[in-house]
């Protein structure tokens, strides 16, 4: 059911000193339009105490094309990261200064850092974004002592932490951060015993010191051991105080019961209350109920966005072990298990029939398949083994789903899926590979639709032959041309690549990665941020070492990699903003719907914090690639607080870094 909105509140900029065309440069920064009207729109010429906007900035325009590269990767070492090891990866501007920030997590379990061992021990590191010195341009600074990040409850230094996820949970201004555990030593991964460190939320001073959070519900006490894999902040009952989703594996792995996810409601002083129960978000842990989709999954990844477009964020799990995965659909202040719904818990297919290892089972127990399933390749079985009853269910026909991400691909105004999946090419075509998952839901009838990977040009180049190793993914567009694009992080296995899919018309893609230069062994883990701030999305991209293959393509390499955005010289705009807080919008702005119209096409972006696995991140801010179009016809903020209110605000310029605080009734100009 959609939430009724009151009227948008409308802005209109004046237009004091002309169009004016010039390169692309910094401006002066300075405020843009008026508190609007009780008739929602004011025109603002002659109003002495507003600024004029400033002058219009106009890109060429001219569109990329894979005849030249997108990204440059050759300035790790000055970006400050070449000795950083890297699979799990966030930015957050956490000091204020306006540039992203970034930080490094290395993939190991359990384990401590010591930054006083000889050499040092870093599992975790902070990255402050800082001017080069004596050089033009940025680089990252370690700083993770100074931040005060990995401190210890009890004392000292080095707490584990295995993904951040950032949010103004008090309210301050500021970006605070929750610190993800998960405890258990999964097999193979052959981690070291549990440290006793859990979850915590840290909060931050304004300057990016952090000092540890209050105890309550969402910070488990050591006896506890939920393994915290993903986490996303929303405010669930809009009222202006965020809230956290936080989703788990499972206690022993290879179960295909996990733990029960959880939502914790903010209390606006960094202390939050276990609403679980209260919002319907409880599921079964009987085995019994596996087909119906009610049942706790071992999730991999986290997210949260507004599927159902009512204005309230929706929450999202990526289920492994083949299973269907979690989509629990806000309806009022509780939420409905929408995981059956058409095309999104899995991809439907149920022919299991290609499976090497069913094809095993068949042969030693002909009586128990039908006539005619072909052998199995010489020296195969027994396979992996095939239970039946078990890996004939529909439960288990899904995806090993490691990250969903959301995002409007299409430009019709909701938010689209992409699926991050393992694969292995002998379980055969019902195991789900990634997947583009376009939203065709009206009203309260939830409804997705699979796009097939190779009429949309989605394809990863070794799909036929070998494993797909999907962890992470994320929707982005890199080239400013008004369209989404996808970029999927094959990792793990051999021969295994990022993809970068780069969005055509009519929702067709073409894969890039190798002409854009943005082609990356066995990536895991991905920051997506304008780091040097020149109006573009620059990436940093992690790696995975675990299996021979990739260890051998990155060792003595820098396995972490700055890829510099250099497509663009298309048209763009920038938008942060800045809620009321209690009574008003959370003031990270998290769960805002941002509506940007340029040259006649509307824009949609929603304000999210990280998903999937471990936190894959972009920068709190909705990036918009406008093309062309150097003037911007309209913004739209639907704010998610409790009223749905909407402003909105026209003529604005485009090439300029916006800021859009509740209320005030004007856009901000930053750069």
């Amino acid at each position: 059911m959609l939430l009724q909105t009151p009227r948008a509140r409308t802005v209109t900029s004046a237009l004091l000193c002309g169009l004016i065309a010039s390169a692309c440069g910094p401006a002066t920064p300075r405020d843009s339009g008026v508190d609007a009207s009780d008739d929602g729109s004011v025109d603002a010429t002659g109003t002495e105490d507003v600024p004029p906007p400033p002058p219009m900035v106009c890109r060429p325009g001219t569109a990329w094309a894979p005849d030249r590269p997108a990204f440059r990767n050759d300035d790790t070492a000055g970006w400050g990261i070449a000795d950083a090891r890297g699979t799990g990866l966030s930015t957050a501007d956490i000091d204020g200064d306006g540039y992203p920030d970034l930080l490094v997590w290395d993939g190991t379990q359990n384990a401590r850092s010591n930054f006083d061992a000889m050499p040092p021990v870093r599992h975790l590191r902070v990255f402050m974004n800082r001017p080069r010195t004596g050089a033009a341009g940025r680089t990252f600074v370690d700083a993770t002592r100074e931040s005060n990040l990995l401190a210890l409850p009890g004392g000292g230094f080095g707490r584990v932490a295995q993904f951040v996820v950032f949010g103004d949970v008090d309210n301050d201004g500021d970006l605070d951060a929750y610190t993800g555990v998960m405890s258990n030593a999964m097999p193979p991964m052959g981690a070291p015993p549990d440290s006793g460190d859990r979850s915590l939320f840290m909060i931050n001073d304004g300057r990016g010191v952090f000092s540890i959070g209050p105890m309550s519900d969402a910070t488990p006490p050591e006896t506890d051991s939920p393994q915290t894999i993903g986490a996303a902040f929303l405010d669930q009952n809009l009222d202006g105080v965020l809230d956290l989703f936080a989703g788990y594996h499972s206690d022993v792995f290879g179960l295909p019961i996990g733990q029960q996810p959880q939502l914790f409601r903010g209390n606006g002083d960094a202390t939050f209350t276990d609403v679980t129960d209260a919002v319907g978000l409880s599921l079964s842990d009987q085995t019994s109920d596996l087909n119906s989709g009610t049942t706790r999954r071992p999730l991999y990844g986290a997210s949260a966005c507004d599927v159902n477009g009512d204005g309230r964020m929706d929450l999202i799990g990526a289920a492994y072990g083949r299973q269907i995965n979690l989509l629990m659909v806000s309806n009022g202040d509780r939420y409905v298990n929408a995981s059956l719904a058409p095309g999104f818990g899995d991809d439907g297919n149920r022919d299991f029939s290609d499976n090497l290892s069913y094809r095993c089972f068949c042969m030693t127990t002909p009586s128990a398949c039908p006539m005619g399933i072909p052998a199995p390749p010489a020296g195969f079985c027994p396979g992996r083994g095939w239970r039946r009853g078990i890996d004939d269910q529909p439960w288990r026909l899904g995806g090993n789903s490691f990250s969903i991400a959301c995002g409007d691909i299409d430009n019709d105004g909701d938010l689209d899926l992409y699926t991050a999946e393992i694969a292995h090419p002998d379980v055969g075509g019902s195991s789900d590979r990634a997947q583009l998952i376009v939203n065709e839901s009206s009203g309260t009838t939830m409804q997705f639709r699979r796009v097939d990977r190779m009429a949309s040009g989605t394809v990863p180049t070794q799909s036929r032959t070998s494993d797909e190793g999907g962890l992470s993914n994320a929707m982005f567009d890199f080239d400013n041309d008004g369209r989404m694009d996808i970029w999927l992080g094959n990792s793990d296995y051999d021969q295994q690549y990022s993809h970068l899919f780069w969005q055509g018309d009519g929702v067709r893609f073409t894969e890039v990665g190798r002409d854009a230069n943005f082609r990356h062994a066995c990536p895991h883990g991905i920051a997506i941020a304008d780091f040097d701030l020149d109006g573009d999305l620059d990436v940093v991209m992690g790696s995975s070492t675990f299996r021979t293959w990739c260890n051998t393509q990155w060792r003595g390499q820098n396995e972490l990699r700055m890829y510099e955005n250099i497509a663009s010289e298309a048209n763009w705009t920038s938008i942060r903003l800045v809620g009321r807080g209690r009574g008003g919008a959370n003031r990270s702005g998290i769960g805002a719907r941002v509506r940007v119209t340029a040259g006649g096409v509307t824009q949609t972006r929603e304000m999210q914090g990280p998903w999937g696995v471990a936190g894959l991140a972009t920068e709190l801010v909705a990036h918009v690639g406008l093309g062309t179009n150097c003037a911007i016809e309209r913004v739209e903020v639907r704010w998610p607080d409790g009223t749905g209110t909407t402003e909105a605000f026209r003529d604005v310029r485009a090439n300029y870094r916006l800021e859009i605080r509740q209320g005030e009734g004007r856009v901000r100009y930053l750069q």
